[in-house]
């Protein structure tokens, strides 16, 4: 007999650990403000979708390490599938400053140079929160 068999070592058990939720806790929310740079543009896709993609830039605080540098901007796409969010900002210009929530995707897709993929904010609610170039 081994050992284990006798109580003086360790017995195999098999035991599966209960798998967590993999959502829970998980969080995929954003909220930008920022000036549009590119105006919106609506594209009609294959199943008759319609999609209203632009870009904001976002300003980024000020690094007190570094004065007199210049301000950074970080450029963002934002896309939206909902009807009535294409329509909305499908008139807004280069500008505006607009406050957008919602959630990052990525878009991957095969193309002529190899498999590529696209960071952007799908958008779930959109407002002007200032004007722009008219």
């Amino acid at each position: 007999m081994s050992g284990a068999d006798e109580g003086h070592g360790p017995t195999a058990v098999s035991v599966v650990p209960e798998v967590p939720d993999r959502d829970r806790g998980h969080r995929n929310e954003v909220v930008v403000v920022g000036r549009i740079t590119a105006p919106p543009r609506v594209r009609i896709l294959p199943s008759g979708d319609r999609l209203v993609s632009w870009r904001i830039g976002v300003a980024r605080p000020r690094d007190p390490s570094r004065p007199g540098a210049t301000g950074r901007v970080d450029s963002l796409t934002l896309v939206s599938f909902e009807e009535r969010i294409v329509d909305r900002v499908s008139g807004w210009r280069r500008g505006s400053v607009v406050r957008a929530t919602g959630a990052l995707r990525r878009r991957i897709w095969r193309g002529a140079l190899g498999v590529r993929s696209v960071l952007e904010v799908e958008v779930a609610s959109v407002s002007p929160i200032g004007e722009g170039e008219r």
